[in-house]
């Protein structure tokens, strides 16, 4: 019965604004993705919509001559110069996303970010030479949403090594969502990366030969793209069992829950998350690698829950993640 109080006093708020398993034996990704970072770091961004992307970097350790970034878009491959962002010992500095702004990205691009050190060439990408802090804040000035995205760090300067690698790239993700209905929806953000981020060898933005950790497992390799396989189990708040089904991700990809959906160039993974019979009381769902697929890899991602055709009532945050294998009820230390 509390259950349903709760996701009463939720939906309500919300309301109110309305006008086969193959282990993966390797540590990882659990490390605090908002401590000082090293090596690297991946931030997601996005321009659609008229949002205004805005990229803050900080250096609170030590100087950051060589700081250097490159854009990619929604679909892992290179957009815009790079971008040097030479820091001082407590500097401070930001860097806009938007090229109608004096950024590198043409408007209306969704992607990641990609920030480490370059090389004495001034091309090679090489690990930074102080931790630093990054973040990406988002403003749209046609519903009033402000967003803060946060980074995807490939070591803690703390305690570097794993587990604490490409934190927080997990093989798992949980979330609860309301009833879809015409005036509370949920919205996701999945962040998938391939190779042109890190491959083997020399490939990649982060490649593992110029010092950087390596992510395992692998990001998948594929042109033009490189899909993520996502398994998807879906439950009511009683724990009962609605679906099981599929869907994908390549870097930056939106999904919307289910069809129709009010958030443009989206896709929806089923119908039944806006049935009022089976998610009377919302649902709550698990999304997995498939491990049955060669490429499986992993991924993070965001959900936002809101009031459709309202700025009140937009709740926005990182999706829940862990091992593939502990959600599926063996609690483990893999990625």
């Amino acid at each position: 019965m509390r259950k349903l109080i709760a996701v009463g006093v939720l939906v309500g708020g919300l309301l109110a604004g309305a006008g086969s398993a193959m282990a993966q034996p390797v540590q990882g990704g659990i490390g605090d993705p908002l401590t000082l970072a090293a090596s690297g770091v991946l931030v997601p961004y996005y321009t659609a919509g008229g949002t205004v992307a805005l990229l803050e970097v900080a250096s609170p350790v030590g100087n950051n001559p060589n700081l250097h970034m490159q854009f990619f878009d929604a679909n892992c491959n290179i957009v815009g110069p790079s971008v040097g962002m030479p820091l001082t010992t407590n500097d401070v500095a930001f860097q806009v996303v938007n090229s109608s702004l004096g950024g590198t990205v043409p408007d209306g691009t969704n992607g990641l970010v990609a920030i480490s050190a370059v090389g004495p060439d001034g091309f090679s990408n090489i690990p930074i030479e102080s931790p630093i802090h990054a973040k990406v804040f988002t403003f749209n000035p046609s519903d009033g949403t402000s967003r803060l995205l946060e980074p995807i760090i490939l070591d803690t300067a703390e305690f570097p090594g794993d587990p604490h690698t490409w934190s927080p790239m997990r093989t798992a993700a949980t979330f609860f969502s309301p009833l879809q209905t015409a005036f509370v929806h949920t919205h996701l953000i999945l962040i998938c990366p391939k190779s042109t981020i890190q491959g083997a060898g020399s490939v990649g933005y982060f490649a593992p030969n110029q010092g950087f950790p390596v992510i395992t497992p692998g990001f998948p390799t594929g042109t033009p793209n490189a899909p993520h396989a996502l398994r998807v189990r879906i439950y009511d708040t009683n724990e009962r069992f609605l679906r099981n089904t599929f869907t994908s991700c390549i870097c930056f990809t939106q999904r919307n829950l289910e069809e129709p959906n009010p958030v443009a160039g989206t896709t929806g993974i089923d119908p039944v998350y806006g049935n009022p019979v089976d998610a009377q009381f919302g649902t709550y769902t698990e999304l997995e690698e498939d491990p049955t697929v060669a490429a499986h890899s992993t991924f993070t991602g965001y959900s936002s829950v809101f009031t459709v055709g309202s700025p009140l009532n937009n709740f926005f945050g990182r999706l829940s993640n862990g091992s593939r294998t502990s959600i599926q009820g063996n609690v483990t230390s893999e990625r």
